[in-house]
């Protein structure tokens, strides 16, 4: 009784992050249509399942236990979902129907078995070993997929980094999700098996439907993953304030021992207002207009920033990760993303913008732009296009 009163609430708490996120989607770059069916089809079965302790109608058992393997769809489907999410793509593929020709087949297969006049159990572990066979098949893709693309994209600009970072935790979170759902079908199955026993794989059901609630709460309580970049991008932008907005390129402390005197020199003055020294280089760095000059020298930012050669020339030695030439490109990246943002590629050209923010070519922008963001700039427009535009 309890835990069918548990599948009730999984499935409607389910059917309402459904809703939610359908109201959303075309503005999350997190979310698309096939997490959407994966939650829709998860939510309805477990719903569904938690009904039939409720409704006493033997028809009515009877048809969801015959027709709920078609749940088996979701393996699949939570395949895409990690493809598309890696690729940027947001609209289907007519050529990934061809990864529901098994489920669909297996689903038809067990619903019309007894019209086949073979030993009914011996048919049943056939076909769990096939689904079993499919599902650990999927699981590896999934993995290697997520491995390859996901788990693997880097980027130095803070806006981008933490949407990586959540995008690798969301999909990390749902991957292990689907094999812990998995391992629990697999172990009610063999105990069905090994006890003799209808083979229905819903020994322990609860569990799953635990697992699901703690994905579905997972959505529910992270605004960046049910509402996505924009809820994102507003949390950075308030933190700007506070913080070094350029993440891993400053060095606070620096351990370096010096032997030149006129560094040991230059260490006393500057180390103690060294958080200050680097706002206000990123102060007037981010105000980008000094660094749209394609020949920007550190000489112009040291008259800039009214500071000595010397001491622009010490940061960059030994408190920075990258050099001042790095630093231009970092820069003008960040001016470039701003850009994008406001929507300068609406009535303007890649090339044109790479010249506006200091490139003398798009060539070198192009590169610059993936190796920083980890994406190339039409594919950082295309996958925010729709928050910009709001």
């Amino acid at each position: 009784m309890l835990s069918n009163l548990l599948f009730v609430i999984t499935g409607l708490i389910g059917l309402i992050t459904t809703f939610l996120i359908f109201t959303n989607y075309k503005s999350n770059r997190i979310m698309n249509l096939y997490i959407i069916l994966f939650i829709l089809i998860i939510s309805l079965r477990f719903f569904l399942s938690g009904l039939t302790n409720f409704i006493f109608d033997s028809n009515f058992r009877a048809t969801y236990f015959k027709y709920s393997n078609f749940s088996l769809v979701v393996i699949p489907i939570c395949y895409l979902y990690f493809k598309n999410l890696s690729e940027n793509n947001r609209k289907l593929n007519s050529k990934e129907i061809l990864h529901f020709v098994f489920p669909v087949a297996l689903f038809l297969f067990t619903i019309n078995r007894d019209y086949f006049d073979l030993d009914s159990k011996h048919i049943e572990m056939i076909t769990y070993g096939f689904f079993f066979m499919f599902s650990i098949t999927y699981v590896i893709l999934c993995y290697r997929l997520l491995r390859n693309t996901i788990w693997t994209r880097k980027g130095d600009i803070k806006v981008i980094q933490k949407q990586n970072k959540l995008i690798n935790n969301w999909t990390l979170y749902l991957f292990i999700g689907l094999i812990l759902t998995i391992s629990r079908l697999f172990i009610s199955i063999s105990m069905e098996i090994y006890f003799d026993e209808s083979i229905r794989g819903h020994s322990y059901q609860w569990i799953s439907a635990l697992i699901w609630l703690t994905i579905l709460f997972k959505i529910l309580r992270s605004p960046e993953i049910l509402y996505g970049y924009s809820v994102l991008h507003q949390k950075i932008n308030e933190n700007k304030k506070n913080t070094l907005v350029i993440n891993g390129i400053w060095k606070k402390n620096s351990d370096i021992q010096l032997n030149n005197h006129q560094h040991i020199a230059l260490k006393e003055k500057i180390d103690p207002n060294i958080i200050d020294y680097i706002k206000e280089i990123e102060s007037i760095s981010l105000k980008f207009e000094l660094f749209r000059n394609a020949n920007l020298t550190m000489s112009d930012l040291a008259n800039n920033l009214k500071i000595p050669k010397s001491h622009l020339s010490y940061l960059f030695k030994y408190h920075s990760t990258i050099s001042f030439t790095e630093y231009k490109k970092v820069i003008r990246i960040h001016d470039a993303i701003n850009q994008i943002e406001q929507n300068y590629l609406k009535n303007n050209t890649l090339d044109s913008l790479s010249k506006k923010v200091g490139f003398t070519s798009y060539n070198p922008f192009f590169t610059s732009f993936k190796e920083i963001a980890g994406v190339s700039p039409l594919e950082y427009y295309k996958i925010n296009k729709a928050d910009f535009e709001e």
